[in-house]
């Protein structure tokens, strides 16, 4: 592992949803589904459904923060406007994860790309993780 990787989604969650329904609507394929009521450990279930797309068949890493996200985003650039319709009835977030094996640096963000994050308008998260090498 390099001292910094990272990984991107787009999230779509909440009580009611239809996974199947955002994919089809969207036309992208997801990364990762969560039903309401799916197993979450041995004795709790998942309180609601999660639709989540990081723009890849696969899954990905990257080396900077900035390339997943810009990636990301233009993926999810040609259906933001569908994109929108989910607002009122769901939550939406950009999901990061930060992995890395060092203290040292972390993600940059150029003023560009904070401008796209701005536009796009869902609130980014980073997670971070933090693990020893070798």
């Amino acid at each position: 592992m390099n001292m910094h990787e990272y990984t991107v989604e787009f999230r779509i969650y909440g009580k009611g949803l239809d996974t199947s329904a955002i994919s089809r609507d969207l036309g992208l394929s997801p990364s990762l589904i969560i039903e309401e009521g799916d197993a979450k450990g041995k004795s709790e279930q998942f309180a609601e459904s999660v639709w989540a797309c990081n723009g890849c068949a696969d899954a990905k890493s990257w080396d900077s923060l900035e390339e997943g996200l810009t990636f990301l985003l233009e993926k999810l650039a040609p259906v933001r406007q569908k994109i929108d319709t989910y607002r009122s009835k769901y939550q939406l977030i950009l999901w990061c994860g930060h992995f890395q094996s060092s203290a040292n640096g972390g993600p940059l963000l150029s003023p560009s790309l904070l401008k796209s994050l701005a536009e796009f308008g869902v609130e980014v998260f980073i997670d971070n993780y933090l693990s020893s090498e070798g």
